[in-house]
């Protein structure tokens, strides 16, 4: 899907600058029609291809070939008589496209009232598909809702997938779910079906999944299972079981290396910034939590917001991995802040780097043990995270300030030394100089 993907940013960074050089309206070039502004409606007939964008664009008129269409609230009611491209917050097409769509955005929506000619190929955290898709469909999403026909193959990733009754598949569907949901006959032949779970969740399934398993389901002539294939299937299930219990404790230690690592890196480079963002964060952590959503939400808003300028689209990247660096250095500075304050609580101990080191992996071990608490788990990380994103943010502002203040008092320092140089005196001016006495 990824090769998809980029050819659609890339074209809509591309195309649609033409269309922001014009602030807000409309452009004509080579055939191909531009247009651009807050609320952006294209009305007009396009006789090539179409781009639009705005933070809320909507197509109102027939495009001769393909179309694209970037925004916060993107709406297609016209034909399109070849591919359509889209990227938005809310996607909502209403009508006939030819070709092949490619869409993503948080909540995407073929309506009945359109029909897609070639392949869909969708991304978002909702989709719902009411409208027949005359290709294959390729979706990924939090939930999907299929209620139309999909003439070719069906993939989907989701964690809730839903069939409503106009629902039909005349190819294969392949799906992959924490786990099977109940597919009605009517929707597909039961053995054009093929499941993957996300996870292994049960042992039964991991035996299905390996030759023991496959051995385990023959039966003897009385109808029992042989003690041969009982035997090779427990030992499989506790082979994949050891297995996945190992790869997960690797994984662990790995990741709590690399964070110790970059822990020390901080110790021993900026001792006198981190010491400073630790007091700030125990001493003050309701007002560091507050500020901490402010950087976080300031943070994750640019990347929308470079977005929807289009030229800004380069820059997305950027800013992605800024908030993620962002989001790890505040979850290692918390983590130590707050996991030293508590080892002082306990026992007062030397501040060398070994011990501090040591407090600071038993707050990483602690706080991934709370991943396990329902609900409350996630809760509790993002919470250490905006504590320290927030001290790393008031830090930060008042090194900033404290800077600006020196400088205008090296300002204000050098402005009596400018002004030693009078201007020079008019013989009228000499004249008036009383003379010295003796």
């Amino acid at each position: 899907m990824m090769h998809r993907i980029k050819p659609l940013a890339a074209t809509l960074l591309i195309a649609l600058l033409p269309a922001t050089a014009l602030a807000d309206g409309t452009m004509v070039f080579g055939g191909d029609t531009y247009a651009s502004g807050k609320t952006t409606t294209l009305d007009q007939p396009s006789p090539r291809s179409a781009f639009v964008s705005g933070l809320s664009a909507t197509l109102d008129g027939p495009v001769t070939k393909d179309a694209h269409l970037a925004g916060g609230h993107v709406t297609v009611d016209a034909a399109v008589a070849g591919d359509l491209y889209t990227a938005g917050a809310w996607v909502i097409i209403d009508n006939t496209v030819g070709g092949d769509v490619s869409a993503a955005g948080y909540s995407v929506s073929l309506n009945s009232s359109a029909a897609v000619g070639g392949n869909a190929r969708i991304a978002a955290s909702e989709i719902d598909v009411n409208a027949p898709v005359s290709g294959s469909l390729l979706a990924a999403a939090s939930e999907i809702t299929i209620n139309a026909e999909i003439s070719g193959d069906v993939m989907l990733t989701a964690e809730d997938i839903t069939f409503g009754p106009d629902a039909r598949i005349n190819g294969t569907l392949n799906y992959v779910s924490p786990s099977a949901i109940e597919i009605p006959s009517n929707v597909i032949a039961p053995d054009k079906v093929q499941h993957k779970r996300l996870t292994r969740a049960t042992l039964a399934t991991l035996a299905r999944m390996t030759v023991a398993g496959e051995v385990l389901q023959d039966m003897d002539e009385n109808g029992n299972f042989s003690d041969a294939a009982k035997s090779a299937a427990n030992n499989q299930l506790r082979d994949d079981d050891r297995g996945n219990f190992g790869s997960l404790l690797v994984g662990f230690l790995v990741t709590l290396a690399c964070l110790l690592l970059i822990t020390a890196l901080l110790l021993t480079s900026m001792p006198e910034r981190l010491e400073k963002t630790r007091k700030r964060l125990v001493s003050r952590p309701f007002s560091s939590l507050g500020y901490g959503f402010v950087a976080l939400s300031a943070l994750i808003g640019a990347v929308p917001v470079s977005a929807m300028t289009i030229i800004g689209l380069s820059l997305v990247p950027f800013f992605i991995l800024i908030v993620v660096i962002a989001w790890i250095m505040a979850y290692i500075t918390a983590t130590y802040a707050l996991a030293w304050k508590a080892v002082l609580a306990i026992k007062p101990m030397s501040p060398t780097l070994i011990n501090r080191l040591l407090a600071t992996a038993a707050g990483f071990v602690l706080l991934s043990l709370t991943h396990y608490l329902w609900f409350f788990g996630w809760i509790i990380n993002l919470l250490v995270v905006l504590v320290g994103l927030g001290a790393i943010a008031t830090t930060c502002g008042k090194r900033m300030i404290e800077r600006s203040m020196r400088g205008d008092e090296a300002n204000a320092e050098s402005e009596p030394s400018g002004q030693e140089h009078p201007e020079a005196k008019t013989p009228d001016d000499a004249t008036e100089t009383p003379p010295k006495t003796q």
